[in-house]
């Protein structure tokens, strides 16, 4: 084995493990997202990393306000 081989080697094993590193940050993100979704956490409406794009569980025609937050009172349940 000369020198290229091991460069050519040593740059794969680098790339291997950069690929590794960035599947497990996207997991554990994804894992504390989920997380703080179960928790009911409403700092996620202020954090600049998450962009909502749908409201789920909202009465029909309801539409998202950036910088918005409004606390509603008891709700029938849904059916």
């Amino acid at each position: 084995m000369d020198a290229v081989d091991l460069i050519g080697w040593m740059l794969a094993a680098l790339s291997i493990a950069a690929i590794v590193w960035m599947v497990r940050a996207a997991a554990r993100r994804d894992r504390a997202l989920d997380a703080r979704l179960a928790a009911g956490d409403m700092s996620l409406f202020d954090d600049a990393n998450l962009d909502i794009e749908e409201v789920v569980r909202a009465p029909a025609g309801s539409t998202i306000q950036p910088g918005r937050l409004m606390e509603l009172g008891p709700q029938p349940p849904f059916k």
